[in-house]
C-alpha cells in the first residue's frame, strides 16, 4: 500500500464518518487489531508447543528403540525400568582405586601435577606442625578498635 493510497482512505473515512467520530473508530480498529495479534500469537505458541511435544515423543521412541537394540545385541535382558545401566569396561581390565601414576617414572609425569602434589604435601605438613606445636590462644581474632 502506497502513501497516496493511505491518504485517499483517510480522506474517504473523514468524509463518511466525520471528524467527531473518526478518532473513536480509530481506537476501535486499534483494539481489534491488538486482539487479533494476541490471538494469532497464542495460536502460534500452541502450535509450536504441540510440535515440540511431538518431537520429544518421537525422540523418546527412537531412544527406547536404540536401547532395546543395544541390550539385544549385548545379550543382556531388557530392563523394565528406565534407569541407566553401568556397563563393565570393554577392555576386561579390573578397575582399581589406585592412581594411574603409581608405577610411572616421575620423568613422564607432568611437572604441574608433581608441583601440585608437593604443595599439597607441604600444606598437610604445615597444618600438622601448627596443630602439634602451638596451642590455641585466647586472643580475639578481631583487631582492637581505637576510639578517639
Amino acid at each position: 500500500m502506497h502513501f497516496g493510497d493511505s491518504i485517499f482512505i483517510f480522506l474517504l473515512a473523514l468524509v463518511l464518518f466525520g471528524p467527531k467520530k473518526l478518532p473513536e473508530i480509530g481506537r476501535q480498529v486499534g483494539k481489534l487489531l491488538a486482539e487479533f495479534r494476541r490471538a494469532s500469537n497464542e495460536f502460534k505458541m500452541q502450535i509450536d508447543e504441540e510440535l515440540r511435544a511431538m518431537e520429544n515423543e518421537e525422540r523418546q521412541k527412537q531412544l527406547e528403540k536404540a536401547a532395546a537394540q543395544t541390550t539385544a545385541a549385548n545379550g543382556l535382558p531388557a530392563e523394565t525400568e528406565k534407569t541407566p545401566a553401568i556397563m563393565p569396561p570393554s577392555s576386561g581390565v579390573t578397575v582399581t582405586a589406585e592412581s594411574p601414576y603409581v608405577n610411572m617414572p616421575k620423568s613422564e609425569i607432568a611437572s604441574e601435577y608433581l608441583e601440585a602434589l608437593e604443595k599439597e604435601e607441604q600444606a598437610k605438613q604445615a597444618a600438622a606442625m601448627n596443630g602439634r606445636d602451638s596451642e590455641p590462644t585466647q586472643e580475639s581474632e578481631q583487631a582492637p578498635i581505637h576510639h578517639g
